[in-house]
């Protein structure tokens, strides 16, 4: 997947394009390790797991997506035996979502590919552009445009 500078693309279609090659590059990578057929939407519940569990209500909330999108997600997960849910300790009407130990080989997996994606965005790019990026996505955006009142 590569793009010519001259479309003068505006930043919106040029995140969207680079989220592709990072998405195209994690699929490609995660199945040369056996993981293939992945859900999209793993990617909703993954990062936001921990080792004690998390309630779904707080991945929907981390997520930004609904409590109804996360039980779904869940469904296919527990069904690829990627997590289990399990009645939460200190609190028997919650449950928690937890990383079996196949998804813990998933996770583990996933945090490499994400390294080697970055360690060839550095090659092609250079470590300056890549760190600069890395900035620049994680300062605080505030909140998009249209969810606040309008600045006269």
């Amino acid at each position: 997947m590569s793009y010519n500078k001259s479309h003068n693309l505006n930043l919106g279609r040029l995140s969207l394009n680079a989220f592709r090659w990072m998405d195209a590059g994690f699929t490609s990578l995660m199945s040369q390790r056996g993981w293939k057929n992945l859900p999209k939407a793993s990617s909703l519940v993954f990062p936001h797991l921990t080792e004690d569990g998390i309630r779904p209500a707080e991945i929907a909330r981390l997520a930004g997506v609904s409590r109804q999108a996360v039980n779904q997600v869940l469904k296919d997960l527990r069904e690829r035996d990627l997590v289990k849910v399990t009645p939460d300790p200190d609190d028997h009407r919650s449950l928690l979502v937890v990383c079996t130990q196949r998804g813990r080989r998933f996770g583990d997996d996933a945090a490499a590919v994400a390294v080697e994606l970055e360690k060839e965005l550095q090659i092609r790019l250079g470590s300056n552009e890549v760190q600069q990026m890395r900035s620049c996505l994680e300062d605080d955006w505030g909140p998009p445009l249209g969810s606040i009142p309008q600045r006269d």
